[in-house]
C-alpha cells in the first residue's frame, strides 16, 4: 500500500503523519511525506522582498521536522520526505495520481484535495463513521473504532440506519421496533466509547444503509467510515459496505471492514 500525507508543518499534520506511519507498519507498504511550498501567494505579494525568503526557511524547516518524525517514529517502514511547489491542495491530488498512491492523509486544511484526488481521502483530525443497526453486530468493531479515534484525535458518529426497504406499508409496527432497537444500540455504543475518553455523537436515518452512510459522509468532515461484517445475526450493513468499498473511487473516503473478533 502507498500512502501519501499531506504535510504543511501544522499540529495537525504532525498528527497525519504519525498516523500514516501507524497504518504503514500495520499493512506494510511505503510512506510518501509531500510538503509544497505554495509560491503562488507571493505573486504581487505586497509585504516586502523578504517575504518569500523568510517563508522558505520557514518551509524547509517544517521539512526537517517531517524527517525528524519520520526518524523517531518510523525507523522500521519505508518512508521519504518530498517537497514540492504551486498549489498545495492541486500539486498533491496531481502528485497522487502520477504516483498511484492508494491512501491520502490530510490535515483538515487540505480537505479540498478530496474533489480531486484519485484515491480515499482521510482528513485528520475529523469523523470516524460507525453504522448501527438493530443487531449487535457493532460490538466487533468498537476496539478498531476506539484504537482510530485515539491515533487520529477524531471524535466519533455513531449512524442508526433503519433499512425501511425491507418493509412494507403495512409493516409499520415492525419498523417502529426495529428503530427503537436501534436507537438502544446506538445508546450502548456511546457508553462504550465514552468509557474510553472517546466524543461521540448520535444520528439516526432511514433509508438504504449504503445511501445514508453516503450522505453523512458527505455532511460530515469524515475521516473513515467503520462497519462491522456481519456475524451470525444477518445485517444489512455488512451488504453495504461491499457496495461502499467497490464504490470508493466516488465515495472518497476510506471503508474499513472489520471481521468478527473472538471476545476477550
Amino acid at each position: 500500500m502507498k500512502i501519501l500525507v499531506a504535510y504543511d508543518g501544522s499540529l495537525n499534520s504532525q498528527v497525519a503523519l504519525k498516523y500514516g506511519i501507524q497504518k504503514v507498519r500495520e499493512v506494510g507498504g511505503r510512506l510518501i511525506a509531500l510538503h509544497v511550498f505554495n509560491s503562488s501567494i507571493f505573486i504581487d505579494y505586497g509585504a516586502g522582498p523578504n517575504a518569500e525568503e523568510t517563508a522558505r526557511k520557514e518551509s524547509a524547516g517544517y521539512v526537517e521536522d517531517a524527517k525528524r518524525i519520520i526518524t523517531e517514529n518510523g525507523k522500521e517502514i519505508h518512508a521519504k520526505v518530498l517537497t514540492e511547489e504551486g498549489n498545495p491542495e492541486d500539486v498533491t491530488a496531481d502528485f497522487a495520481k502520477t504516483e498511484m498512491v492508494d491512501l491520502i492523509i490530510a490535515p483538515p486544511r487540505y480537505k479540498a484535495i478530496a474533489k480531486n484526488a484519485p484515491c480515499p481521502v482521510s482528513v485528520i483530525p475529523g469523523n470516524i463513521l460507525l453504522p448501527v443497526d438493530n443487531t449487535e453486530s457493532y460490538l466487533t468493531a468498537l476496539g478498531r473504532v476506539a484504537r482510530e479515534a485515539a491515533a487520529t484525535f477524531s471524535k466519533v458518529i455513531i449512524l442508526g440506519v433503519v433499512p425501511v426497504h425491507l418493509y412494507s406499508k403495512w409493516e409499520k409496527k415492525e419498523v417502529e421496533s426495529i428503530k427503537k432497537e436501534t436507537e438502544a444500540a446506538m445508546k450502548k455504543v456511546k457508553k462504550l466509547l465514552s468509557k474510553d475518553g472517546i466524543e461521540t455523537r448520535e444520528i439516526m436515518r432511514s433509508g438504504y444503509p449504503d445511501e445514508e452512510i453516503v450522505k453523512v459522509a458527505d455532511e460530515y468532515p469524515v475521516a473513515m467510515i467503520i462497519i462491522p461484517e456481519s456475524g451470525d445475526t444477518p445485517s444489512e450493513l455488512g451488504k453495504a459496505a461491499n457496495i461502499l468499498i467497490d464504490d470508493s473511487d466516488t465515495l472518497k473516503k476510506p471503508v474499513l471492514l472489520v471481521a468478527p473478533e473472538k471476545a476477550g
